[in-house]
């Protein structure tokens, strides 16, 4: 980390030399690390730092894009002069009017960062590793999975004025138990390392992998269905990538058209955007440096809001809700923060009166089929359960289901009291954490097309 000092110094230093009408510069560093496990025991143990730095350059509507994942001066001078050959080279952008302009106390406070977190070592992610192979252990099953954590600094800054400047800590882990001939999986992430229980995690997946050994057929059709969060994430991930994107309502390529202020779905999904929820990744600024906002997209089942950035708002002569993605940014913008509003019921009563059905943990190789009409397919995985007589009471091989997200949220039958974060892994690359926060949720009728051989 190089500190709000620093990156400003280079920001300024970038505005100084600097031809263009216009400039944006973004810094990026990161720390993290990283343990692997695997048959119970350690196999990996990595850590890694980097640093970048982006610059957007703008020539009246021309805008070129350049990077370096150096902060050396001649390197960023070398990126600058990129930048600026690259737009010059542009065809005119039509829907550009104008960087966002922010003044500084428009930023939120938001806690984004503990200390904890980011100074978790080699040796206390093997400590938790080790209370999750004790758990695999007493249950006689082997264990797979992760535990990493990391530190992040965003600065971005434009010549208007722009400076927005955040540090950010956080901590995952995810878990699969196997069987002979059963799996359970779990996952969690947060900004303080105190929020996250490894032993806790690793009873959840351990439970999973036993209750679901000696698993049975169920002929494809259509059940009742509970999905977990882990599951029922995957609807809102797609719901708010594809649907209240208004770069792809503008092209007309979105469900939304023309329902914005309609009834879409049922009248107890209540779906807001919120950076500033405790319980999910709260962050104060979008990859533009614009303020997030809490943003309702959906209102007791009534569509109400799309998601702009500046590019996008420009267009419509709206302005941007602070949802910016980091350009070049071909996709348009995204919501981040998705918080689905819980209901009434916990996960256990929703089970209790379900007469037949199946309980979902998660899926697996999920993909949109149809990203207008929002069908999507995949797999379940690591803990398909039967449901008889409001109880669970064994194992099921796995299906591949094939469903409409719309239609899905208009069959709703509950949605779970209990909301919890259903982190994202953070995969390679540069980190920064995200996440939905979401319940449970039971579907009627749902689609399950075809079954497994496991």
């Amino acid at each position: 980390m190089i500190g709000k000092r620093e990156a400003k110094r280079v920001l300024n230093m970038v505005f100084e030399q600097s031809k263009a009408d216009q400039i944006e510069v973004s810094v990026f560093n990161h720390e993290q690390s990283l343990t692997r496990f695997a048959n119970n025991y350690i196999h990996q143990n990595v850590n890694e730092s980097n640093s970048s730095i982006s610059i957007r350059a703008i020539f009246g509507k021309k805008i070129g894009f350049a990077s370096t994942n150096s902060l050396d001066s001649k390197k960023i001078r070398e990126t600058l002069k990129w930048a600026e050959e690259i737009a010059k080279l542009q065809r005119e952008n039509n829907d550009f009017t104008s960087l966002p302009s922010v003044r500084k106390n428009q930023y939120r406070t938001v806690k984004t960062f503990a200390k904890r977190t980011a100074g978790i070592t080699n040796t206390d992610r093997a400590k938790a590793v080790a209370e999750i192979v004790s758990v695999a252990d007493k249950y006689s099953l082997t264990t797979y999975g992760s535990v990493s954590n990391g530190t992040a600094e965003v600065c971005i800054g434009n010549s208007l004025g722009t400076l927005a400047y955040a540090t950010c800590s956080d901590v995952f882990c995810n878990i699969v138990m196997s069987g002979g001939d059963s799996t359970g999986y779990t996952r969690a992430g947060a900004r303080d390392i105190l929020n996250i229980n490894f032993e806790k995690l690793a009873e959840i997946a351990a439970q999973k992998a036993v209750h679901s050994a000696n698993p049975i057929e169920m002929p494809p059709g259509k059940y009742t269905a509970i999905f977990e969060p882990l599951a029922a994430h995957e609807f809102l991930d797609f719901l708010g990538y594809y649907a209240f994107n208004a770069k792809i309502y503008n092209e007309g390529r979105s469900f939304l058209c023309g329902k914005l202020g309609k009834r879409i779905v049922d009248k107890r999904f209540t779906l807001v955007d919120d950076p500033f929820s405790s319980k999910g990744f709260a962050f104060p600024f979008d990859f533009e440096g614009v303020p997030k906002r809490k943003l309702v997209l959906v209102s007791k089942g009534i569509a109400k809001n799309l998601v702009q950035d500046s590019l996008t708002g420009s267009k419509t002569r709206s302005k941007s809700t602070g949802h910016a993605l980091a350009a070049p940014n071909p996709f348009g913008p995204i919501p981040m923060h998705l918080v689905l509003k819980g209901g009434t019921k916990s996960l256990d009563r929703m089970i209790k009166e379900t007469k037949k059905g199946i309980l979902v943990t998660r899926f697996h190789y999920t993909n949109i089929i149809d990203p207008y009409r929002l069908d999507f397919t995949g797999m379940t995985r690591d803990g398909t359960f039967l449901i008889e007589d409001g109880c669970v009471t064994r194992g099921l091989k796995n299906f591949r289901f094939t469903e409409n997200i719309i239609d899905c949220f208009n069959r709703v039958s509950d949605i779970g009291r209990r909301s919890v974060l259903v982190a994202s892994d953070p995969g390679y690359g540069g980190r920064f954490a995200t996440g939905v926060v979401t319940p449970g949720i039971k579907i009627k009728s749902f689609a399950f097309t075809s079954g497994t051989e496991f």
